[in-house]
């Protein structure tokens, strides 16, 4: 008598490369669909990351696919309350990942869609593989897109775009994306991989206190006056980094800085 094969048991892995924190979620469901446990399990993979002093995090899925976002299997209209899975999962996931105190990478090969197309673009940057595919298609199931979706589209696209691509549900390859702007680059096909990991090992190198206090600058934003102003404060805090004193004494003496991180 055959048996049926079990269903893979979700894993978020982390490895880690000379300061790199690499995390790979491997779902049970298909094109790495999430659930709320694995939200929480990705969660705590970035807790871990940061606590360990990463000075970079690279997010990729496992399979060569990063996300088709929810499990959509797992909706129930009539019992779900989307109101409290905004704000007490969606929202505050999304608002931690785009905060965290180092910098970010999404490495997108195969779909982003939905959630996990947010997921991807609330990294500080995100690259992906020339024949990905990214899109919000919630038309198609009757829904309005979350996980900052909207803010996305809205300020790296304009309203007309946007309006284009969540009314229509089309979805835009990797190179497009690239091309008007929703991501930093596209990558030929099969390196990725390779693109990602040099850039983020090139920033891992860097003076991470220093990315920081640029991070909170580009995060609060502002007019002219407000982002002179925060500069400044954030010029007298990075007065007391070591690697800032690093970064002078290398200056002076003509060579590479080390940077430590700090």
């Amino acid at each position: 008598m055959n048996s049926s094969p079990l269903p893979r048991a979700p894993a978020i892995n982390t490895t880690w490369d000379r300061g790199v924190a690499r995390i790979e979620f491997d779902l049970s469901q298909p094109k790495n669909s999430f659930r709320l446990a694995d939200v929480e399990r990705l969660e705590a993979a970035l807790d871990e990351a940061t606590a360990g002093n990463a000075r970079c995090i690279v997010l990729r899925g496992a399979r060569s696919t990063f996300s088709a976002g929810w499990d959509v299997t797992s909706i129930d209209p009539a019992n779900d309350d989307p109101i409290a899975m905004i704000n007490d999962v969606v929202a505050p996931f999304c608002r931690k990942l785009r905060a965290l105190p180092v910098p970010t990478i999404s490495a997108v090969a195969g779909v982003a869609l939905g959630f996990g197309l947010g997921l991807a673009l609330c990294c500080d940057m995100c690259v992906v593989d020339e024949d990905a595919r990214l899109g919000s298609p919630f038309r198609g199931i009757g829904m309005v897109p979350d996980s900052a979706t909207h803010y996305f589209f809205l300020s790296r696209l304009g309203q007309a775009k946007a309006a284009e691509l969540i009314y229509t549900g089309r979805l835009i390859t990797g190179a497009e994306a690239a091309q008007i702007g929703l991501v930093n680059r596209a990558t030929q096909t099969g390196s990725l991989d390779a693109v990602v990991d040099e850039l983020a090992l090139s920033i891992s190198n860097g003076p991470t206190a220093a990315f920081r206090l640029t991070k909170e600058i580009l995060l609060a934003g502002g007019d002219f006056d407000e982002v002179v102003a925060h500069e400044g404060r954030q010029l007298q805090r990075v007065f007391e980094t070591a690697d800032l004193k690093e970064g002078i004494r290398a200056f002076q003496q003509r060579r590479a800085p080390k940077f430590e991180g700090r």
